[in-house]
């Protein structure tokens, strides 16, 4: 009888923390490039083994997260660590990070991103591919919007607060939060074990899940941090903008938020307008929001007004303006490539003067989808070619001529057809015994 002790089973891969100790370096075009070969990006297939594979991934994510958070805090942001307080980092936490004078700002843009991101990422092929470190990662976006001014009145630039969707399993052994993802490839007790399990140990307090998370942004820190006269701009990606949008549709959330929230900008958000409750909030949308779509069509492109766009297959059911963000494909990649067109209508929103209300200009939206005429035609309008010899078979298959009459049934016309089709060749069996 065979036994297989735990000792036996292989080890979990290890890999360094470190870019440089993983092969790669980072080039003067700010792309992860392999040491080996310059030409090559990151490789992620790195063995057969899929384990191998995201441990590596694991190592690459964590050690470019860090070089993306130095760059953040260059540019005067600081990490904050919820719950608010906390200030012992073995205990369940959640990083967000802020500008550094975030409390004298009168202009604040919130912004949420996707479940599947880890915080200060926009995506990871970004990163690790073509575009670089800075594109693919909200470095790019914060440098944009710190060029921004907060009002007509105030040539200060607006602060900025970065939530957390994504990071909020708490991973004990290394005193932080991950995304799911993450938590999949961290180190377990050997290569074949079956995942890591998920208990309470792995929640933070009032941050267990989006949509708690949505609630202490706005319920906590922002009450926290900003003073009470600063507008705010809210930015959701993804399914992010879907739980904003779900949070600020509560009545009782809204009435307190209503006066505050400059605009809202829906970057491959998918809510329904039709599952809204809130009236006041439906007429917000279609005042002061913008949704930005995958899309075929140029950026900027006006896909549809606040009612929908029936000429076209994308969901344009969203109660509001919907652009094209430019993107053909990735949700992750939406607001890398229509960034521009999203900034400069926050900064549009936010120029608006005091003394007047901002509302969505009526568009013009010319744009449908290209129809095909590849429909086959019915049985009844089908046509048998006819015979170049008799002219037999030409016209409609309803077993007439073109002049009405029938056409010959005789002996003759056994294997009749055109002559580049096969014709029946009737033969007859031989008598007798074989």
């Amino acid at each position: 009888m065979f036994r297989r002790k735990w000792s036996g089973l292989p080890a979990d891969p290890q890999f360094p923390v470190d870019i440089k100790e993983l092969g790669y370096f980072i080039n003067e075009d700010d792309e992860v490039r392999s040491i080996e070969n310059p030409d090559y990006y990151f490789k992620f297939f790195l063995n057969r083994n899929e384990r191998w594979n995201d441990r590596q991934r694991y190592a690459m994510n964590q050690a470019t997260q860090g070089i993306i958070w130095d760059r953040l805090e260059k540019l005067d942001m600081k990490k904050v660590l919820l719950p608010l307080g906390t200030t012992d980092p073995t205990t369940p936490h959640v990083p967000i990070f802020v500008t550094r004078d975030i409390a004298i700002k009168t202009r604040i843009i919130v912004i949420f991103g996707e479940s599947m991101q880890d915080l200060g990422i926009l995506a990871h092929r970004i990163i690790g591919g073509p575009g670089g470190v800075n594109r693919g990662s909200m470095v790019s976006i914060v440098s944009a919007l710190q060029k921004q001014h907060s009002s007509p009145t105030d040539p200060n630039p607006p602060g900025v607060i970065l939530a957390n969707m994504g990071e909020l399993i708490w991973w004990p052994a290394g005193n932080r939060t991950l995304s799911s993802t993450a938590f999949d490839a961290v180190p377990m007790k050997s290569a074949v074990h079956n995942g890591n399990a998920i208990t309470d140990k792995n929640r933070v307090p009032g941050n267990e899940d989006m949509k708690l998370h949505v609630n202490y942004i706005f319920d906590k820190a922002i009450p926290h941090f900003l003073n009470k006269r600063a507008k705010i701009d809210v930015v959701g990606l993804g399914d992010g903008a879907d739980v904003v949008e779900e949070y600020l549709d509560l009545p009782p959330v809204w009435e307190v938020w209503k006066d505050r929230i400059n605009c809202l900008a829906l970057v491959g958000g998918l809510h329904p307008v039709e599952d809204l409750r809130s009236e006041e909030f439906k007429v917000f949308l279609r005042n002061k929001a913008r949704a930005y779509a995958p899309s075929l069509e140029p950026v900027g492109t006006v896909l549809s007004g606040p009612d929908g766009n029936p000429r076209t297959s994308t969901f344009t059911q969203l109660g509001c303006p919907i652009f094209s963000s430019g993107e053909q494909h990735y949700m992750e990649t939406l607001l890398i490539q229509g960034s521009d067109v999203v900034l400069s209508w926050l900064q549009e929103v936010a120029d608006t003067p005091p003394d007047q209300d901002y509302k969505n200009p009526e568009f013009e939206v010319l744009h449908a989808d290209p129809v095909y005429d590849d429909a086959e035609p019915s049985w009844g309008e089908s046509q048998t070619p006819a015979d170049p010899d008799t002219g037999a078979g030409a016209g409609a298959t309803d077993g007439k001529s073109e002049g009405g009459e029938a056409k010959g049934k005789g002996k003759d016309e056994v294997g009749a057809g055109s002559k580049d089709q096969p014709r029946l060749i009737l033969i007859e069996r031989p008598r007798g015994e074989w």
